[in-house]
């Protein structure tokens, strides 16, 4: 059974608490903003309670347990819920060149620390 990571706003006792688990082979991270002033507003659309667009700071903050999540895993997912107007497409392609460049980074410093 896996366990799934979320980003929300964070309630005393009544959201889950953003925690980079791995619980199976297949991980799923999921970012639904942090807009706190919305999120148990009634009479608001789904997109008025998710309108919340990350910083880059913020992104970068996950790029740890995004990595230590994958690597107990054969298979992540990440998807992005803040879903008014852009957000989520936007915050979506932040994320992935984020790891993209990541990526690079330790390869390129992995081949620098193999070379004599």
């Amino acid at each position: 059974l896996a366990f799934v990571c979320v980003d929300e706003p964070q309630f005393d006792g009544s959201t889950m608490p953003p925690l980079a688990e791995a619980t199976s082979d297949i991980s799923y991270i999921r970012f639904h903003g942090r807009n706190k002033e919305n999120w148990f507003k009634k009479g608001i659309t789904t997109a008025e309670r998710f309108k919340y667009l990350y910083s880059q700071e913020e992104l970068l903050g996950w790029l740890p347990d995004i990595e230590k999540v994958a690597r107990r895993s054969r298979k992540t997912f990440i998807m992005f819920n803040n879903c008014y107007q852009d957000y989520a497409i936007r915050n979506a392609s932040q994320l992935a060149l984020m790891m993209r460049d990541l990526e690079h980074y330790l390869r390129r410093r992995e081949t620098q620390l193999r070379s004599p």
